[in-house]
């Protein structure tokens, strides 16, 4: 244990195993604040699915101590879904021992081996009133900062599209020459000139691992190819790309139309559309076959054909901007085919 006083407040860190705390639950010397269900599901699943990696990590439990409280009492202010995640773990395998299903049974020992070696730093305030003890709740989520996405692509360990995001952007030079905004989720147009934010880039990288524009963060995904394959993909969709529109303007809604995000998905679904069977050599070739087919195609965003897809004209310059919807993006998709003929 770790001892000081801070701001008049006595400030302690202690280290409690799984079963300690969950017999302190049962004995009704855990007290939690309101437990959101669907956090704690997601909690224990990310425990479920790296548990045997031991790659888990929480920040410290923070709880206070009521003043003259000789119970022992713990009332947890900030880590409620973490510890009741653990809690609902542990009873959970607990029951399933001894059932006929070995299978399960085993891998519910798994599981209690490895929460019985587990510990929870819990940081405790002695001397808070509730009054105080609700301000640390409330300091504690509305004043911590996000990580920014740009860090979590940069440091994500556990996400391939996250690092695979993270390599493309790296090895591509051209790329950063057309520009990635590394902060904000979106471009704004026209005033931003960057071709694609982070996020978007992401989005692009996701269609060549999934099939599908969106993944959740933290959802682990089967790859069909290596990783190097991918990047090899995807390097050779950009320089494509950039035959169509050089890199330097891409992203001059002024000027180009492939600076319409939802636009430039359609692209990735054309040049992608029914690959899945295919191995890496013949993936290639039919990317790059798709996209030298769409040379003829007036990408400015003067083309009147734009207009012929749902969008709206706004802002001071007028200009039309496509919605960025699934229904629309599967009609451009569909055009992009009749165009790549």
């Amino acid at each position: 244990m770790i001892s000081d006083i801070v701001f008049n407040k006595q400030q302690s860190i202690h280290s409690y195993s799984i079963g300690a705390l969950e017999k302190m639950y049962m004995e009704g010397r855990l007290k939690f604040r309101e437990i959101n269900n669907p956090q704690v599901r997601q909690i224990r699943r990310y425990i479920l699915d790296n548990a045997l990696d031991e790659r888990i990590y929480f920040p410290p439990v923070v709880a206070y101590k009521k003043e003259g409280d000789k119970s022992g009492t713990l009332h947890i202010i900030d880590g409620n879904q973490r510890i009741r995640a653990f809690t609902q773990l542990y009873e959970y395998s607990f029951d399933r021992l001894g059932i006929d299903d070995k299978k399960e049974e085993e891998s519910a020992r798994k599981v209690l081996d490895y929460i019985g070696n587990t510990e929870i730093a819990v940081q405790v305030f002695e001397g808070l009133s509730e009054k105080e003890a609700d301000q640390l709740y409330v300091d504690f989520n509305t004043k911590g900062k996000k990580v920014a996405l740009s860090k979590r692509i940069a440091f994500d360990s556990r996400s391939q599209i996250n690092q695979i995001t993270n390599k493309v952007l790296q090895q591509n030079t051209i790329l950063r020459v057309a520009g990635i905004e590394m902060e904000k989720r979106a471009v704004i147009r026209p005033a931003n000139k960057n071709f694609l934010s982070l996020s978007q880039l992401r989005q692009v990288v996701t269609v060549f691992l999934t099939g599908k524009m969106a993944v959740a963060q933290d959802k682990s995904i089967e790859l069909s190819m290596d990783m190097d394959q991918y990047l090899e993909l995807i390097r050779m969709w950009f320089i494509e790309l950039f035959e169509l529109y050089p890199a330097e303007s891409i992203g001059n809604y002024e000027d180009s139309m492939l600076a319409s995000f939802p636009l430039l998905m359609a692209v990735v679904l054309y040049a992608l559309s029914g690959v899945d069977g295919m191995d890496f050599e013949e993936r290639k070739t039919t990317v790059v076959t798709r996209m030298k087919r769409l040379k003829e195609v007036n990408w400015s965003r003067g083309n009147p054909v734009w207009t012929e897809f749902e969008g709206s004209v706004r802002g001071t310059y007028k200009y039309f901007y496509l919605d960025n919807n699934k229904k629309n993006i599967d009609k451009m998709t569909e055009w992009l085919k009749q165009q790549g003929r």
